[in-house]
């Protein structure tokens, strides 16, 4: 990330969750491409996994499976999952954004796209999550996920932060761009909450310096981490 001009660097910070076209795709070749008419054959011994923020995204599946070796073939499919919602967790990444975790939310129904991996696939994504660190995956049962055009299952893997939400004002805080029927908190762009953590932990720097600062300096980036744990 240091090797980043400035402009570059900002813009993936502040870019997060990224674009997601709001439709069902099939990611492949490295790029977005429409469903084929048979894709629910392509599903058999895939395993799904909730995406709620970045993972949604083309261009976050090209960073994570760039150099990937073998033929790369992940249908990700548009989904609406009762009794959550998609909220900042209480760390930065490498890279500068506040990242995304499902949080429970009776009564909301949160937009979230379901990737169907294979094994060796998710092995990738797992790489790519920092488990034990920032997340974990788990596998959640109970749940009523309803999938564009394959129906509702009741279980599925996902990442979970370890770090909890972000909290300000005794509330997590949602993420503005994905939509979420019931929503129960205030939500912010990454552009206010990136504004909102700096305001909390670094009032004196702009927001692009602090940026900077959390992608070129891990051990800066670990200690604003600590302070949002406290500050929780």
């Amino acid at each position: 990330m240091t090797t980043l001009d400035l402009k570059t660097l900002i813009a993936l910070a502040t870019g997060y969750p990224y674009e997601f076209p709001a439709c069902s795709y099939l990611f492949a070749d490295h790029a977005r491409h429409p469903l084929p008419a048979d894709i629910l054959g392509e599903l058999t011994g895939r395993i799904p996994v909730i995406a709620c923020g970045s993972n949604r995204a083309p261009e976050q599946l090209a960073r994570k499976f760039r150099d990937w070796p073998l033929p790369l073939r992940i249908p990700v499919l548009c989904a609406k999952l009762a009794g959550f919602d998609v909220v900042y967790s209480a760390h930065f990444t490498r890279y500068g954004a506040v990242p995304a975790t499902l949080h429970p939310c009776p009564g909301a129904t949160v937009d979230v796209a379901v990737q169907w991996l294979t094994p060796a696939e998710l092995e990738r994504m797992d790489a790519t999550e920092g488990i034990g660190i920032n997340y974990d995956r788990h596998h959640l049962t109970g749940i009523d996920l309803e999938i564009e055009g394959f129906g509702t299952i009741h279980a599925a893997e996902t990442y979970l932060s370890r770090r909890g939400p972000l909290i300000d004002r005794d509330t997590p805080v949602a993420l503005e761009a994905i939509h979420c029927a019931g929503r129960a908190w205030p939500a912010l762009n990454q552009h206010g909450v990136l504004g909102l953590t700096r305001l909390r932990l670094a009032p004196k720097a702009t927001l692009d310096s602090f940026i900077h600062a959390i992608v070129t300096d891990a051990d800066y980036r670990l200690r604003l981490i600590e302070l949002l744990a406290k500050a929780a």
